[in-house]
């Protein structure tokens, strides 16, 4: 019989194709950074616990024992240390050489993704299980964190959907949010697509 779906922080021994969804967030960007080892970063970052993709920054929803949904959600306070992490693991991961290229095209991420402003909680890296879409996983996993969103006193709700993706957009719109402005990515012929900025006032 299968169990209700669950929406919880992750754990470190968690199962299931956590970095592929991760990964389906952005694969573009994700391949323009970290080029075939792009998975096997996530997966290492996830493991670390530090860093963007961290288990610590990690909420995952839950069905039959395995993650079928991640959203890491982060502050202004939080982005800093976060992207530290993440630098750190870069160059563990890769390499003292290996890192450098790949710190160099990161530079470029800052012209689609913003830190967040004050006030204000981001999602990024979300992802459902492409089997299991149009179930309402997503949009369970983002109203549990609004709530406590309201809760802690955030007055606003942000993310970056890819001009690509009007399915995840559509569904951002259901949950309330509105676009408020679309930016390009400053690498030329990158493959990256631009993205919409879209917020929700949780005031």
């Amino acid at each position: 019989m299968s169990q209700p779906l669950e929406i919880r922080a992750a754990r470190p021994d968690d199962v299931g194709p956590i970095a592929e969804l991760m990964y389906s967030s952005g694969p573009e960007i994700y391949d323009f950074l970290y080029g075939n080892k792009a998975i096997e970063f996530i997966r290492y970052e996830f493991a670390q616990g530090s860093g963007v993709c961290g288990w610590r920054n990690v909420t995952v929803a839950v069905k039959d024992g395995r993650v079928v949904g991640t959203g890491c959600f982060y502050d202004k306070a939080a982005y800093n240390p976060l992207t530290m992490g993440s630098a750190r693991n870069i160059f563990r991961f890769f390499g003292p050489l290996g890192a450098l290229p790949v710190v160099w095209r990161a530079r470029h991420t800052n012209s689609i993704m913003k830190p967040p402003r004050p006030g204000e909680l981001y999602l990024a890296n979300f992802g459902v299980d492409a089997t299991l879409r149009s179930q309402g996983i997503g949009s369970t996993l983002i109203r549990s964190r609004l709530e406590q969103a309201r809760q802690q006193g955030y007055k606003q709700f942000g993310l970056d959907v890819a001009v690509t993706n009007p399915r995840g957009q559509a569904l951002y719109e259901r949950l309330g949010m509105q676009l408020k402005r679309e930016k390009q990515f400053s690498a030329a012929n990158s493959g990256v697509p631009g993205c919409r900025k879209m917020e929700l006032l949780l005031g």
